[in-house]
């Protein structure tokens, strides 16, 4: 019970962060808009990037009740999630679900090039793992009669290939290009199945024979979408100069990094929080505009 009541006052944390970072990111939109010292005049500049990102995200833990409660009898008194965890969280008995993804995603940016609104594609690798506290834990077979069988099992990871769709706003606070310049963030991904697949470490090589039995009682996922969204600080480097194609290159910090969806991972229920970060390289497409340019 007291777990029950420490997840959920993690998640509803992290979603007032979110919620506040994204109140505050509008409210430094529309005064940026409303700051501008003389009227200027709408241009508008489109770029092409290509992006590599990672990311952590920690969440509700799914345990499969094959997973036998405790292996030692020294473990009695404990609670079977000692036994064994969703790959190494990072407080106590959480979920870890990491990504990796690479993309192209081009931007139009509007008010004197100072708001960038991005949308394309991204090929997202996520794992997800059941990992053992000690050398291993056990997985119910079978039961016959009296009689129980396990198999010993190091560590089971499910590794998933997805095809997503990110929507991101991005703001300038600065009102003219500089060649190093910071920015505000928010996203989302919106995921779609690919494949998947699994993979059982035994204890005993001799075992592997089960691997596809085990693999057929693994927790169904309820859910072949999925959706992360972040807030993001970052900074360009680089400064465009007119009618010259000078890329623009990236980096940025995401925090909160969170998924709302649950149940899309076969370990993962929904998490709570995540950091990241992103790199990226910008082409401008046309006539090359710098930022805050009349």
């Amino acid at each position: 019970m007291k777990k029950f009541i420490y997840e959920n006052k993690i998640e509803l944390f992290m979603k007032r962060i979110f919620l506040r970072l994204v109140c505050f990111s509008l409210f430094l939109s529309v005064s940026i808009l409303f700051a501008q010292d003389e009227p200027t005049k709408k241009v508008n500049n489109f770029k092409i990037g290509f992006e590599f990102g990672m990311n952590v995200m920690e969440g509700e833990s799914i345990k499969p009740e094959q997973i036998r409660q405790n292996h030692y009898s020294t473990y009695y008194y404990n609670d079977y999630y000692y036994d064994y965890h969703t790959d190494y969280g990072l407080f106590g008995d959480l979920a870890t679900l990491k990504t990796t993804y690479l993309g192209i995603k081009p931007e139009y940016f509007v008010y004197n090039n100072r708001i960038g609104i991005a949308s394309g594609l991204r090929f997202t690798y996520a794992s997800n793992s059941l990992v053992s506290d000690r050398n291993f834990f056990l997985w119910k077979l079978k039961e016959e009669g009296m009689n129980t069988y396990y198999v010993r099992i190091n560590n089971i990871r499910q590794d998933v290939s997805l095809l997503a769709i990110p929507l991101e706003i991005r703001f300038f606070p600065n009102k003219r290009e500089l060649p190093f310049q910071h920015y505000f963030k928010i996203g989302s991904s919106f995921n779609f199945w690919i494949q998947e697949d699994s993979y059982i470490e035994f204890a005993d090589s001799k075992m592997e024979k089960y691997s596809e039995v085990i693999k057929k009682e693994l927790p169904d996922r309820k859910n072949d979408f999925s959706v992360f969204v972040y807030a993001s600080f970052g900074f360009k480097i680089g400064k465009l100069k007119e009618n010259y194609m000078i890329p623009w290159g990236n980096i940025e910090f995401q925090f909160p990094y969170m998924m709302v969806t649950k149940n899309s991972f076969t370990f993962v229920g929904q998490s709570y929080y995540g950091v990241g970060f992103q790199v990226s390289l910008q082409v401008p497409i046309g006539k090359n505009v710098p930022i805050g340019s009349k």
